[in-house]
């Protein structure tokens, strides 16, 4: 993946250049691991997405955790 799509910054991106998160389509090998060469066919970044007006940014541990699990374990940490 370009170095660049890592590096950007939120504040420095066109919010016109990214891709609406909810037309993006996720598609798992018989692994159920995301295919990431169709998802980079999806969009021009695939660390920052836009949804609605807003900026996410997206960051990829490759550790086995879900962004279910992650959310599970934010919320619970802030209760």
């Amino acid at each position: 993946m370009p170095k660049e799509w890592v590096d950007t910054k939120i504040c420095d991106v066109d919010k016109s250049s990214l891709t609406e998160l909810s037309s993006v389509k996720v598609t798992r090998d018989a692994q159920n691991h995301v295919k990431l060469a169709e998802l980079a066919k999806q969009t021009s970044n695939l660390y920052l997405y836009k949804v609605g007006n807003v900026v996410v940014q997206f960051d990829y541990l490759h550790n086995g955790r879900t962004v279910n699990d992650m959310f599970a374990l934010m919320v619970q940490a802030s209760m």
